[in-house]
């Protein structure tokens, strides 16, 4: 406005002096060449100021921003702090548990070296059990290789070798008393036991159901048995030298029937004479 009213002073000034028509040109041009910059230095403002607004807009959304990104960060910080102080505290547990994991797992392998220890003892207390009664089989089995036709039978059970002895070749007609063929019979068992003091016999007699008709004496098939077992017995000892101490004689009458009694073959049959012989063995270790 200021502008305007400078240029109109001149331009009445010049109107009342009569200035020429030259210099009223140039002075009209200029005059409208400077309200034609004013308008562009408005327009220029007016933008300026919307720029102006506009930045200070931006500033504060700016500013905003950085407000909210520092607190994401402060709580980013924080957590960072309680993740570090719980990962140390979770390491140190973690050491913790894998020191005492070591040492559970040492004190296992020495328990575990132990048991194989006692494991391998075991197997090897066993496997000298098991060679003792074999080499007991194969001795007897070897000599009364002869006598395998008659129905001797040399077998192993439960760590024991028994020896049976069919009643036909042991005993005379009455099944009491030990025949001439039966001594013979128990020659070999006598020279083996002989050269064995430390085994330990039982000489175990089984009957049929019926009593020998011309043994008016008997009580019943346990007492039969029980002097059939006798006899075999005190034959050993008597005649052979046998170490008492080695023989327990066994009767068990006739309730261990192997068939039927039914037959006089069947009756022959379960009248027999089984010897155990039992080494001795080492002890096995405990597993425990």
């Amino acid at each position: 406005m200021r502008l305007h009213l400078f240029l109109y002073l001149i331009v009445s000034l010049t109107t009342a002096s009569c200035v020429k028509p030259k210099i009223y040109k140039a002075e009209l041009s200029a005059r409208s060449a400077a309200e034609a910059r004013e308008k562009v230095l408005v327009k220029e403002l007016g933008d300026r100021k919307n720029e102006t607004a506009t930045l200070i807009k931006q500033v504060g959304d700016l500013n905003r921003t950085i407000g909210v990104q520092e607190n994401e960060i402060s709580s980013l910080r924080t957590e960072l702090s309680n993740r570090t102080q719980l990962m140390g505290a979770s390491s140190s547990l973690l050491a913790n548990e894998k020191a005492e994991l070591k040492k559970e797992l040492a004190a296992n392998n020495i328990l575990l070296n132990q048991m194989e220890e006692i494991l391998r003892r075991i197997r090897d207390g066993q496997e000298h059990r098991k060679k003792l009664v074999s080499e007991i089989d194969a001795a007897l089995a070897s000599a009364y290789t002869p006598y395998v036709e008659s129905g001797v039978t040399v077998t192993i059970s439960n760590e024991t070798v028994l020896l049976t002895l069919p009643d036909k070749s042991l005993f005379d007609d009455k099944a009491l008393n030990i025949s001439t063929s039966g001594k013979e019979l128990l020659m070999p068992l006598a020279e083996f036991l002989a050269a064995r003091p430390s085994l330990d016999v039982d000489v175990v007699s089984y009957t049929d159901n019926i009593l020998p008709p011309k043994e008016k004496s008997l009580k019943d098939t346990w007492d039969w048995s029980l002097q059939r077992a006798t006899n075999l017995t005190r034959l050993l000892i008597r005649e052979f030298n046998i170490n008492a101490n080695q023989l327990t004689p066994v009767g068990c009458g006739e309730f261990y029937p192997i068939t039927s009694n039914e037959t006089p073959e069947g009756r022959q049959k379960n009248r027999r004479t089984v010897v155990v012989l039992r080494p001795v063995l080492p002890a096995i270790p405990n597993a425990e």
